[in-house]
């Protein structure tokens, strides 16, 4: 049986991809629910040319693009933005957005830090 092997500092390479207190629209995050956490992590894959449905999330989530192009958009101001490959952002809280890509699709792992029953995300209305 192999041992653990220790690394030290050295042998490591540590990244930041986001540290941030507000989604990709600019708006400060709300505080957390004071009820059980429960951690999420999903593997997304959002096929070429597709549309998402407007949702919601009421959960803090983080969203990091492993391939692809996704576009998020913001229901209520019209605001946009494009993630590309290798990029992270936080996701709108309580906002109505969707998502959309382009020819080559996309593939996210997606972070939530949610509480125990609450849905990942809702339509929205």
């Amino acid at each position: 049986m192999a041992k653990n092997q220790n690394y030290s500092a050295s042998n490591l390479k540590i990244e930041s991809v986001l540290v941030t207190e507000r989604s990709w629209d600019g708006v400060k995050l709300a505080p957390y629910p004071q009820s059980q956490p429960e951690l999420s992590v999903i593997k997304l894959y959002i096929p070429p040319n597709t549309i998402l449905d407007w949702h919601i999330h009421s959960a803090p989530n983080v969203g990091y693009l492993l391939d692809g192009t996704l576009t998020l958009e913001n229901k209520l101001s019209g605001e946009k933005i494009v993630a590309h490959a290798g990029g992270a952002l936080a996701e709108t809280l309580n906002v109505a957005h969707r998502g959309f890509t382009g020819e080559s699709g996309a593939t996210l792992i997606v972070f939530y830090a949610g509480t125990k029953g609450l849905p990942l995300s809702t339509p929205a209305k």
